[in-house]
C-alpha cells in the first residue's frame, strides 16, 4: 500500500530544504533580505531550479517614491542547485510575467 503522508512529507521536507539553500545562497551573496517567497521549484531533469523573491531596500529613492512610501522592490531570481554535489550552479533573473508555460 501506498502511504501518501510519507510521501508528501518527503517531497515538502525536499522543497522546504531545497528553498532554505536559495535563501541561504542570497543571503551570503547579498546580505539579509525581508519578505522572502518562493515562487517555484521544479527539478529540470539534471538540477533543481527554484525561483524566489525578496524585497530589497531602494537605495536612492526618488520623490514621489518617498512620498508614497515605496521604499522596497520587488526581485525576483532563479537559483538552479545541483543537488547531488550541493552547490549553486548560477542565478539568473526570473519574472512571473515571463515564465515558461507549463
Amino acid at each position: 500500500m501506498i502511504d501518501i503522508d510519507k510521501i508528501v512529507k518527503r517531497d515538502a521536507d525536499k522543497v522546504r530544504t531545497l528553498s532554505e539553500f536559495a535563501r541561504k545562497f542570497l543571503v551570503e551573496l547579498n546580505g539579509e533580505m525581508t519578505h522572502f517567497d518562493v515562487e517555484e521549484v521544479k527539478f529540470d531533469g539534471d538540477h533543481w531550479v527554484v525561483a524566489v523573491s525578496f524585497l530589497r531596500k531602494i537605495s536612492e529613492p526618488n520623490e514621489l517614491q518617498r512620498t508614497l512610501g515605496i521604499l522596497e522592490r520587488r526581485i525576483y531570481k532563479r537559483i538552479t542547485i545541483d543537488w547531488k554535489k550541493q552547490q549553486v550552479l548560477g542565478m539568473s533573473d526570473w519574472s512571473p510575467e515571463r515564465r515558461e508555460a507549463v
